[in-house]
C-alpha cells in the first residue's frame, strides 16, 4: 500500500482497504448479534411413583419460559450407579413450578407405560 504519510492510504488502494474494513465490521458484529438467554437450571426436584425414582430439574429457556429435563430410575436400578432413563419433555411452562409439575406428570405417565399389561 502507498503511503504519503504514517497511516493514510492514497490511490487504488483505499476504495479495497474500506471495503475490508466494512466486511470485517460486519462479520464481527454479525456473530455476536443474536442475543441468546443463558440456560439457567435450578435444583433438581427428587420423587418416587410406583417404587421408580423420579428427577426433574426445572431449567429456564427465556424470561418466562421453563422446561423440565426429567430423569427416570426403574426400582431396581440405582441412581448413584446409572445415569438414569433421560425423558424428552418439550412442554414450555411459565415457570418453575409448572415446569416441575409438567416433568413430574410427563415421568408418571412414562412408568405408568412401562408397567407389564398383565401383573401376575
Amino acid at each position: 500500500m502507498r503511503s504519503t504519510r504514517a497511516g493514510h492510504l492514497t490511490g487504488s488502494r483505499r476504495p479495497l482497504f474500506l471495503a475490508l474494513l466494512v466486511v470485517t465490521a460486519v462479520l464481527v458484529g454479525g456473530c455476536g448479534g443474536g442475543v441468546t438467554t443463558r440456560q439457567i437450571a435450578e435444583p433438581a426436584v427428587l420423587s418416587q411413583y410406583n417404587g421408580w425414582r423420579i428427577s426433574v430439574t426445572p431449567y429456564r429457556i427465556e424470561a418466562n419460559r421453563w422446561r423440565p429435563r426429567v430423569r427416570v430410575w426403574p426400582p431396581e436400578v440405582r441412581p448413584e450407579t446409572h445415569p438414569g432413563i433421560i425423558l424428552t419433555v418439550t412442554d414450555i411452562a411459565a415457570d418453575r413450578q409448572a415446569a416441575t409439575a409438567t416433568g413430574t406428570a410427563a415421568a408418571r405417565r412414562y412408568i405408568d407405560a412401562s408397567r407389564p399389561v398383565h401383573q401376575q
